[in-house]
This record gives C-alpha cells, structure tokens and sequence, in this order.
C-alpha cells in the first residue's frame, strides 16, 4: 500500500461569528476591528531568531513578500525549510492595530471573492487551489500571509452528525493535500473551500459556511487517528506497525511542521472545525503568471478574478 501526503460565509471574531454585509460592513467600519490583544500568535523571541536567520543569508525579513525575492530563492535553493521558516515568521511577528487593520479589509475583499468563485465554479475539493490564489493575491496586496496545507477535522452539532468527517493526511490513494487554508494575520484560518468538499450528507453541506475565518487562536490537540484513516491504520497493523510509530519514523518532518505551527480549531454554531498545520504550500509562480485548468476557478485566471473581483472593492 502507497501512504501519501494528502492532498464558508462566516468570519469569526474572538470565537463568535460574524454573518451577513451590514455585519461585515459594521465590523469593517468599526473603532476596533481587530481584537484587543492585536495577533494572538506573536512572540518577540522567535520573531527576533527568525528575523535573524534570515537577515544572516541576506533575506531582509521586514517586508511581506519575502519568498519572492532573489535572496530568499537563492536560500530555499539549499535549504528547503525556508518557506516553513518563512511561514514561522507571518505568526511569530508583532503587528500594529492600524496594520492588521489595512489587512483585515484586504483580506475580506479577496477572500470574499476566491469564495464567490468556488461556489460558482461548482467542483468539490478545490481547496489547494482556492488558498493557493488566495495567498498570491494577498501578497500581490502586500499582506503577510502563507498558504498551509491542512488536515482537518469537522465536529458536526449532533443534529447534523454524531460521527465527526475527518480529511486524513495519511490515506491510500493520490492527493495533493487533505485540505488548505490560509493564515493572514488578524486571521489565523481563513477557510474558503470547506463547504466545497465531498460529505456524505445534504445537512453537512448546509450547515457548514461558504468561509471559515477566525481572528481567535484556539488550541487544538490532532491525533494520530486523525492524521491516519482507518484503512490506512488496518494496513500498519497487519504489518506489526502503529500509526504513532509509523508518523514518529516517516512523517517525522511532518510533525516538526506541526509543532512550529500549532494546531487550531474554530467553533461554529454548535461545532467545531480542527486543523492541524502539516507544511506549507502555495503557488511558486506570482499571480500574473498563474495560467491554465489548474488554477482556474469558476473558468477564470486568478489574475481576472482578482482585476474583476477584489480591486474594484479597494
């Protein structure tokens, strides 16, 4: 058996969500939009070490974008962690009330639109794809932002599901990842493709939102039933072998990734969404050059979407 790396609208503010324009619109508007303690995530210690990591192989670390420039590329050319490095960076950093509030309204107009076009476009598991445009036309707006690839757990309200639906890293079969998101400081999950997925039931599809966005930090704890699918987990123990031990062996890089970048839930009309963080991924071309059915949404490039879309809304 072949074990592989896999591969809504509600924003939520300090775990509440947010429905509906006049609210989006009064939250926009707002004297303080963004949460009183700013970015959950931030810690000085890291963000100095990260910041002088990179400074220390020419990367300046000041600016959003980073993973675009010459420096940075040469970098990631020997050592392949850079983007984790770089993604480290977007959570460790510390930003100003007036910054997160500039981004906040960029991120409302491109995530509004990516997920407009998702729901057009009709196709489930777009989700690698909807962050991935996401992402580019955040940094083409000089938001810090990255792309995550995602497992992910969906705790239903029991009216809709006793059984939670899990989206498995380790899984027979090929994909690119299990799911994607992206992380855009004040929002640490910005979700626009979890509607858009294969559930077993109608009442899973209304309940859950066209965007899953959350400015809180709430801790999640994944386990290794969560990152293994069963079938998977039968395959390991006709071997003698152990999900724990076969993530601790073979996926070892994988749980770095996981501990750098914590795992999170965001709790929504009666339950809950997990994601656990298993690397960074993203699009290497910039948004301009971004062509073809691989990217495309809703039969558009995501230059057009973001020309027709986004800027007319800034």
């Amino acid at each position: 058996m072949k074990y592989s790396i896999l591969g809504p609208f509600a924003f939520l503010r300090n775990g509440r969500v947010i429905m509906g324009e006049a609210r989006r619109r009064k939250l926009l508007a707002g004297s303080n939009p963004v949460p009183d303690e700013l970015w959950p995530l931030s810690n000085p210690t890291a963000q100095q070490q990260l910041e002088t990591w990179f400074t220390q192989r020419g990367v300046d670390p000041s600016r959003p974008g980073l993973h675009d420039t010459a420096a940075f590329l040469r970098v990631e050319a020997l050592d392949p962690t850079a983007m984790n490095m770089a993604a480290r960076l977007v959570e460790a950093r510390s930003y100003s009330a007036d910054e997160l509030l500039r981004a906040e309204r960029k991120i409302l107009a491109a995530t509004e639109a990516i997920a407009s076009r998702v729901a057009r476009d009709g196709r489930p598991g777009l989700c690698v794809v909807a962050s991935g445009v996401l992402s580019r036309m955040l940094d083409e707006l000089g938001v810090w932002n990255y792309t995550a690839k995602s497992n992910l757990a969906i705790y239903f309200p029991r009216s809709v599901s006793v059984e939670p639906r899990y989206f498995y890293s380790i899984d027979t079969g090929q994909f690119v990842a299990p799911h994607a998101i992206v992380v855009a400081p004040p929002f640490t999950v910005v979700d626009v493709s979890v509607k858009h997925q294969m559930y077993d039931l109608d009442a899973m599809v209304r309940w859950l939102p066209p965007i899953a966005a959350t400015k809180a930090f709430r801790p999640y704890r994944v386990t290794p039933n969560e990152l293994v699918s069963p079938e998977a987990r039968a395959a390991l123990r006709m071997r003698g072998d152990t999900a724990q031990s076969f993530l601790s062996r073979e996926k070892a890089s994988m749980l770095e990734v996981m501990a750098q970048l914590p795992s999170r839930e965001l709790a929504l009309d009666g339950g809950r969404l997990g994601y656990g963080l298993i690397a960074v991924g993203g699009y290497q071309e910039r948004l301009n050059d971004l062509h073809g059915k691989n990217c495309s949404i809703d039969g558009l490039t995501p230059m057009e979407i973001f020309e027709q879309d986004v800027l007319p809304r800034l």
